[in-house]
């Protein structure tokens, strides 16, 4: 996100000349999409298609396979009604409401939770309307299965779309940032870690919080007199979302909020609250309408074991699956690592585990037998190796290492470890015990979940990340993991690995 510096002429106030000089280009078609009505229209046209796509695919593959008639799959003209049905019940049952602000395992939730609700609709739909005209099962379940993977397919085909404008500083929202300066950039990194870039923020209205520099009297004239300026932001920079930076418990501070709020509401402007406490993982919240307060909530004991035992099977699979992989693929690769040097096939990789102490793990030879010596003698390399640990265009990477290394064969062997239950599929990146240093008091948090073969590091930036961002990732695995996100990281692991992204 970038941002226009406002200028402070004491604290907490806002020069808001710089804002008003501030060049806010005009509305053009692509920054047009920010709009909230116009995301909203074009995820309902991506529905539709992908439903209508899978409908037609899976009565193509009735009729190869059983050769069913058409005409007994579905009546003539049907696509008039379960279209609109099918949309309709994904409305209902919360598939528009933003979809733009939910992080990507929470729409594959939402997705996979309307799209069965949709087709069990539909069948009971069909039962009433259609009861005389018969409909094949094998279609609907054929349909179903494809509507699972093709819609949220589209609709993560469209975000990534999204994404790419961002990139370029199209399509973002406009959003106008008020209170503390110092969180401003606490929020940005906390997007910078998701690698969101759907805010462009245009200006800053400073508010301090108290100090001994600034005391509570000043820091109130401070907001007062942000409040008297906020009007004049809206109406120089026109923009679509208003970021609240929620101050400490302090006098005055929520009659603050408060008054932004009803004045954002008046304009029509999007708020957004900016607290840590609103952001916590450890609580679930909702809101309740007879109190109008929120209510923090645990996660049931039969949900985070039902949860951890979904993780397990998962592994399990896993581990099966990538065990006869790995044996079928060994003969050949194995033949390749020994025709090149004559060196051991495999390589343990040592890791810190839960417990702390020292395990190992196999992994496909990539480096030359003496590759610690090499490291050892040469100090630049050693330097370079120290800050991230890892080396671009290692020099002591083999040929066929290179190649296994690209689409990440090396790791087959890590699918027996995965089946011991030593490691999971899933999780923050193994460490070593030079590596733990760097995570300081973070260490034990680190150590309280399994390493994993594959991570949220991995998906979002792989190997193209400073090492204090893996480690930023890696608490925001933990803090924020679901069993919907292993299963986003599974999915985009298998992207990354056929584009060979990131990898070296």
């Amino acid at each position: 996100m970038g941002t226009i510096q406002v200028n402070e002429v004491e604290a907490g106030r806002a020069d808001l000349a710089a804002v008003a000089e501030a060049r806010v280009p005009r509305e053009s078609f692509l920054d047009a999409l920010s709009r909230s009505g116009v995301k909203r229209l074009l995820f309902l046209a991506c529905d539709a298609a992908a439903i209508a796509l899978t409908n037609e695919t899976a009565r193509v593959a009735m009729q190869w396979l059983f050769h069913i008639p058409r005409s007994y799959m579905s009546p003539a003209g049907y696509q008039w009604f379960y279209l609109p049905f099918l949309l309709a019940v994904l409305y209902l049952a919360e598939g528009y409401q933003n979809p733009d602000l939910r992080r990507p395992e929470k729409e594959l939730a939402i997705i996979f939770r309307a799209v069965s609700l949709s087709f069990l609709a539909l069948v009971c739909a069909n039962f009433i309307f259609f009861k005389d005209l018969g409909f094949s099962r094998y279609l609907f379940v054929c349909w179903y299965g494809l509507a699972l993977v093709i819609v949220p397919l589209f609709r993560q085909s469209l975000k990534g779309l999204y994404g790419m404008l961002w990139k370029r500083g199209l399509a973002q929202q406009k959003a106008l940032w008020v209170g503390s300066t110092e969180t401003l950039a606490e929020f940005q990194n906390l997007l910078a870690v998701q690698r969101h870039q759907g805010y462009r923020v245009v200006g800053v209205i400073p508010a301090s919080e108290p100090s001994e520099r600034y005391p509570a009297s000043s820091c109130a004239r401070a907001r007062s007199d942000a409040l008297a300026r906020w009007e004049d932001a809206v109406d120089k920079l026109s923009p679509q979302l208003v970021v609240v930076s929620l101050p400490s418990t302090t006098p005055g501070s929520h009659e603050w909020v408060r008054e932004i709020l009803h004045r954002s509401k008046a304009r029509g402007v999007d708020v957004e609250v900016y607290s840590d406490l609103f952001a916590t993982s450890e609580f679930n919240f909702e809101l309740d309408d007879f109190s109008g307060f929120f209510r923090f909530y645990a996660t049931p004991v039969w949900s985070r074991r039902l949860r951890a035992t979904a993780k397990s099977c998962i592994d399990i699979i896993a581990g099966i699956v990538g065990s006869l992989m790995t044996l079928l693929v060994l003969p050949g690769v194995g033949l390749l690592i020994k025709l090149e040097d004559g060196g051991p096939i495999f390589y343990r990789s040592p890791y810190i585990g839960q417990d702390r102490k020292t395990h190992h793990y196999l992994k496909f030879r990539t480096m030359r037998v003496d590759a610690d010596q090499v490291l050892e003698k040469n100090r630049e390399l050693r330097r370079q190796f120290e800050l991230k640990f890892k080396l671009h265009r290692d020099p002591r990477v083999t040929r066929i290492g290179r190649v296994l290394r690209k689409y990440s064969v090396d790791e087959f062997p890590s699918f027996f470890s995965i089946l011991r239950g030593d490691i999971s599929l899933v999780g923050p990146r193994t460490i070593t015990q030079p590596q733990a240093e760097r995570y300081g008091q973070l260490l034990p948090k680190l150590l309280s979940v399994k390493p994993g073969l594959t991570g949220y590091w991995q998906v979002t930036g792989r190997q193209m990340t400073t090492y204090e961002e893996k480690i930023k990732m890696d608490m925001f695995y933990i803090d924020h993991w679901t069993i919907w996100l292993d299963l986003w990281i599974i999915i985009r692991t298998f992207w990354k690995v056929l584009r060979a992204e990131g990898a070296f």
